[in-house]
Order: structure tokens, then C-alpha cells, then sequence
């Protein structure tokens, strides 16, 4: 936004234009980039709460040190009634 208002700034003094005419294009340049960039934020938000919707919908994750290894054969690792966790009661 500050470097479309610097543009400007320079272009409007370039063409010998008054201060009046250089303050009203400066004004309406930085309006024009505001809204865009509102709309920009806007946009990118709505993605990052669809983002953040599907990730808690996705529910609970698998921690790693419970799942087997590659290569290791998932029914050497029992049940939780066969297996004695330290801090769980019987």
C-alpha cells in the first residue's frame, strides 16, 4: 500500500500536477488498496477456518509409540486387557 501511494506520489509530481490533484489520487489510491487487500485477508481467513474445521473433524490421532512399526506384525502387540500399563488400575 505504501509503495502504490510512493508511486503515485512520484507520477502526479512528475506530470506537474497541484497538491490538490496529489492528495485526492493518493487518498483514492490508498481506499482502492485497502479494499483489496480487506478482501485478500477476507478470502485467506475463510480458507484457514475451513483449514482449521477439517482438522478437528478429523478427530483424535494415533500416537506413534502405540502403533507398530513398519514391518512388525500388528498382532504381537495384544490388547490393553493382556497388557500392563504402568499407572492403570486392575
Amino acid at each position: 500500500m505504501l509503495t502504490a501511494a510512493a508511486v503515485t506520489a512520484i507520477i502526479v509530481y512528475a506530470r506537474h500536477m497541484g497538491l490538490k490533484v496529489m492528495v485526492i489520487a493518493l487518498l483514492v489510491v490508498l481506499i482502492v488498496f485497502y479494499i483489496i487487500g480487506t478482501g485478500i485477508k477476507m478470502v485467506l481467513d475463510s480458507f484457514e477456518q475451513k483449514n482449521s474445521e477439517q482438522v478437528s473433524d478429523e478427530g483424535e490421532v494415533i500416537e506413534k509409540n502405540d502403533a507398530p512399526e513398519f514391518g512388525e506384525d500388528p498382532e504381537d502387540f495384544g490388547t490393553e486387557e493382556d497388557t500392563e500399563r504402568p499407572g492403570r488400575g486392575q
